[in-house]
């Protein structure tokens, strides 16, 4: 957290940071939220998190939503620390740390499409109307990651703010303002969800493994407990808690 951050209203002061603090990854998102709602981005616009959006019998998570009179920016929240490694095609992300210790993640950049894939279906609109944006914590170090293309961005958290300001700075107004309102209206639904629903939402996600379907268990190995997938050695993927 910088004091010049805090000073322009981009990251919430000390105590607000404190009161807001429940988890890494709660914590993480509260300050994209913050960074976004904050009069930091000029235009019309709202923002909504922990949007829920139906896929078959299932529903898949958007961590935040930011639908502009420019454009709809999807955006998916990483709260890890560590060196990240990762290309575009890859099925899984690498976490790595100084000391030896690596887990796989599911390739962000795969993980959001998915997410934009639902949206558009829902809203009814072409994905060619959407924008994806991986924003990493500011606790990382994205070590090899894709560059920035048309559709996908991919940022640390301390630079998500003028990385937004930049791309619309060069794009065309494309939504009226009832057009906005009717799209959040449509959304609002899929935010307030009851604690069950998005209890089962969790449980889905946990232990489902992203590369074979089989359960997904936790583990304790060299470097503490993660989550391992249960058709280890057949299946070598791995995914940290909240680290």
């Amino acid at each position: 957290m910088g004091l010049f951050e805090i000073l322009k209203g981009e990251q919430p002061g000390i105590i607000t940071s404190l009161l807001h603090y429940r988890n890494v990854g709660q914590y993480g998102e509260y300050l994209t939220e913050y960074a976004l709602t904050h009069d930091n981005i000029a235009g019309d616009l709202v923002v909504l998190k922990n949007v829920y959006v139906p896929t078959g019998s299932k529903t898949t998570e958007i961590d935040m939503l930011m639908i502009h009179e420019k454009g709809i920016f999807v955006i998916e929240s990483k709260n890890y620390s560590g060196w990240i490694f990762g290309d575009y095609n890859q099925l899984n992300w690498t976490q790595s740390f100084p000391n030896g210790e690596k887990h796989k993640f599911y390739n962000p950049i795969k993980q959001n499409r998915t997410h934009i894939k639902a949206l558009a279906e829902y809203l009814g609109k072409p994905a060619s109307e959407f924008m994806s944006y991986i924003v990493f914590s500011e606790r990382c170090t994205l070590k090899k990651v894709p560059p920035d293309t048309s559709d996908v961005i991919i940022v640390r958290r301390p630079h998500m703010l003028n990385r937004l300001r930049s791309q619309l700075n060069g794009m065309s107004v494309k939504y009226t303002h009832d057009e906005i309102v009717a799209m959040k209206d449509k959304l609002t639904n899929l935010t307030n969800k009851s604690t069950a629903e998005k209890k089962q939402h969790i449980e889905n996600i946990k232990t489902k493994c992203p590369f074979c379907g089989s359960e997904l268990v936790k583990r304790n190995g060299k470097y503490g407990m993660f989550w391992g997938c249960s058709a280890y050695p057949k299946c070598k993927f791995t995914r940290p808690i909240d680290k």
